[in-house]
């Protein structure tokens, strides 16, 4: 009886956790859109020739990679930032900030990977990659116009390598000029 309880109190932190991660990254992103409607024209109109210089041949897919990277970078730190907060919340159990310590590291252990695994694919002579590990499940993204058997293998074998995942869990396609 007293086992199941505590269960049940495990689990309840837990949702607990998760519904304040929301809220709090609700309320980081509503503060992001204020600071991004906020931001200077000077800094757009950066970004637009930074745009125009990718708008010729090879280098339009390499403004995609970039803005996957710099999209999953921004999810990823929403993330952290409300995994912060709760371990730094001294009303929250102590149970609830272990367990949101554990999500930051596994975090950044997985940030780590998929950089590992992106130069990797690139030091095999690919143009550009881009590499998203969520939940068990790995999806890999290459610039190439096609893949042979063996690249689709020295991608799979390096994403196995770096990752420990099956090669059911593995998801390769190819990102057109």
């Amino acid at each position: 009886m007293v086992y199941m309880r505590k269960r049940l109190i495990a689990i309840v932190s837990l949702i607990l956790l998760i519904a304040i991660a929301f809220v709090l990254n609700y309320g980081y992103t509503e503060k992001k859109v204020d600071n991004a409607k906020n931001s200077s024209t000077q800094e757009v109109s950066q970004k637009a020739v930074e745009t125009s210089a990718y708008t010729q041949g090879k280098y339009v897919a390499s403004g995609i990679f970039t803005a996957y990277r710099e999209e999953r970078e921004i999810n990823r730190s929403r993330s952290i930032d409300a995994l912060k907060e709760i371990v730094e919340n001294k009303n929250t159990s102590q149970a609830t900030r272990d367990e949101a310590q554990k999500q930051i590291i596994k975090l950044t252990e997985i940030t780590n990977q998929e950089m590992i695994i992106e130069n990797l694919i690139k030091a095999k002579g690919f143009q550009d990659a881009v590499v998203m590990i969520d939940n068990g499940i790995v999806n890999v993204i290459v610039q190439a116009d096609k893949l042979s058997e063996e690249e689709v293998a020295q991608i799979v074998e390096i994403v196995s390598r770096q990752t420990g995942v099956s090669l059911d869990n593995i998801k390769i396609m190819t990102r057109l000029d």
